[in-house]
């Protein structure tokens, strides 16, 4: 059985989360530290995104992409400019906040998750969406991207000078 007091003890853990998450958003929010991303773009990042466990056990390849290259090989890029880094209604701003806040403590973040959109030989963000726009924001030159391998064709039309650094 549930008690009443596990439940507020839950509900002010929550209270406190969100309090530190509203803290950090105002703090970047009003100043934007100096940051450059810190990638971790080693096999063992895999582990930290957000990627079906099927998709995981078929094989991940990573790349280095140019950032230019990148925005062009992308499907509606628009939605990772860095003029919708607080947006409510495309990013979820505490995210946004951990990102920045990471990589201001010198925290690598794994990289971005691609798939490729139906017909086109265009990437969909399918994971990574708030690293790529703040990393779109700082002005990085370069960023890591995972495809699955089997899929991983499409890579090369899409993006034609990204390097493959793994592949498993």
């Amino acid at each position: 059985m549930i008690s009443i007091e596990s439940v507020m003890a839950e509900r002010e853990k929550a209270l406190e989360e969100f309090a530190a998450s509203e803290k950090l958003i105002r703090k970047y929010r009003n100043k934007m530290p100096a940051i450059v991303p810190k990638w971790d773009a080693s096999p063992a990042s895999i582990s930290f995104n957000d990627i079906h466990q099927e998709i995981v056990s078929s094989g991940l390849s990573i790349y280095n992409c140019q950032m230019g290259e990148l925005w062009a090989g992308l499907d509606r890029p628009e939605f990772y400019e860095s003029n919708t880094l607080w947006s409510n209604n495309i990013h979820v701003r505490s995210k946004i906040a951990g990102v920045i806040d990471a990589w201001a403590q010198g925290t690598a973040l794994s990289p971005i998750f691609l798939v490729k959109h139906g017909s086109l030989d265009k990437g969909l963000v399918s994971d990574g969406n708030h690293r790529l726009t703040v990393a779109r924001a700082i002005g990085a030159s370069e960023v890591p991207l995972m495809v699955e391998t089997a899929k991983a064709a499409w890579v090369s039309r899409a993006f034609p000078t990204a390097v493959c650094i793994h592949q498993a």
